[in-house]
């Protein structure tokens, strides 16, 4: 609201928006399509740009779809579906992988009374299970604690208080390296700054968590070995590139998430940690890491999905929990919750509230 009110002073008559409603909750999001209505009905010209499809059709009177760098459609808003806009977008049909039901395993993820602090960011008393074959969904707007439970999680941060254990083993007081060796598989939130090395080729970084143990012998890289398991990946995940030796700051950002999908799945692990996995990506690459995270979850792995997209949570998760100030809802089965309920929550709606301003 402060960034529109800034412009409209310096008497700005056209608007753009790029990704607006990242940091708000869906009512939120619904208050801002109100206003700008409102601005567009005075007079004033709105570029919005956004990769939520829903929100396209609730807050635009056209769409323009852009692929490839060029421009390859107008509609009128009203009458399109978010299935041609899909297809528009990426050049083909967008089938939905869903959430088969089946019965979930044996605990293979648990949280008792986690607290922690970087800075001004914490996390407050946090408990939480997950179990084999199930996906445990986390909503939250961004900056209320869901980066810290997942550096928490994977060795980056200690908990000051709490417990955490994978399949009954501590967690605690261990690196990264060691969480990773013990079935925990990491997509990072940043892909470019914590997932990939991009002036490193795929090769290289395909082996960068596992290059001590099997592909080195009597501390050597064996790079045979190394290439031939970035050959795999490149097939087996459709990788568009040149080939191994590609770097991988060339490929573009869905190739980069096929990329550290096929590293942390060939490890077969207990756990899947998945940050914001679809940030940036088309609805065609969203459409495969949804799958692939299925697929973990239907080999019994257990699957903790970290989003800002509720459409996304409610698509693939079993169960949902919702942070707000560095706290943690109880489990929400997703047959019992809603987009509008989860907005709330988002927003703070039966959390208990302090003074301190010190989310995550």
């Amino acid at each position: 609201r402060v960034e529109i009110l800034k412009v409209l002073y310096r008497d700005a008559r056209i608007l753009i928006l790029d990704e607006p409603t990242a940091v708000l909750t869906p009512q939120e999001s619904a208050a801002l399509f109100e206003t700008l209505k409102r601005f567009v009905a005075k007079g004033l010209s709105i570029i919005f740009i956004s990769h939520k499809l829903g929100e396209i059709l609730a807050a635009c009177q056209r769409v323009a779809v852009l692929r490839g760098g060029k421009l390859v459609a107008e509609r009128i808003v009203e009458g399109v579906t978010r299935a041609e806009l899909a297809e528009l977008m990426v050049g083909r049909a967008v089938p939905q992988p869903k959430a088969e039901a089946q019965v979930a395993g044996e605990t293979v993820l648990s949280l008792e009374h986690v607290s922690a602090r970087r800075g001004q960011l914490t996390l407050r008393d946090v408990t939480l299970r997950v179990r084999g074959g199930e996906v445990i969904g986390i909503a939250g707007v961004s900056g209320n604690g869901q980066s810290l439970l997942a550096d928490v999680i994977s060795g980056v941060e200690q908990p000051s208080t709490g417990r955490i254990a994978l399949a009954g083993q501590d967690l605690r007081h261990i690196n990264p390296r060691e969480v990773v060796a013990r079935g925990v598989a990491r997509i990072p939130e940043d892909r470019h700054a914590e997932g990939l090395i991009g002036d490193m080729s795929i090769t290289e970084n395909v082996v960068s968590e596992g290059y001590r143990g099997r592909f080195s012998s009597f501390g050597l890289i064996d790079w045979s070995k190394a290439r031939r398991f970035a050959e795999e990946i490149i097939t087996a995940y459709d990788v568009r590139c040149t080939g191994p030796e590609a770097r991988v700051r060339l490929l573009s950002g869905g190739n980069m998430q096929k990329l550290i999908l096929g590293r942390v799945m060939a490890e077969k692990p207990i756990i899947v940690l998945a940050n914001q996995p679809t940030r940036g990506l088309d609805v065609g690459a969203v459409a495969y890491v949804h799958e692939q995270l299925l697929a973990a979850r239907a080999r019994g792995a257990g699957v903790l999905l970290i989003s800002e997209d509720l459409d996304e949570l409610l698509a693939v998760s079993d169960q949902l929990v919702v942070m707000y100030r560095g706290q943690m809802s109880p489990l929400l089965p997703r047959a019992d919750v809603s987009i509008q309920q989860l907005g709330l929550m988002m927003a703070g709606q039966g959390f208990h509230h302090t003074e301190q301003i010190d989310a995550a």
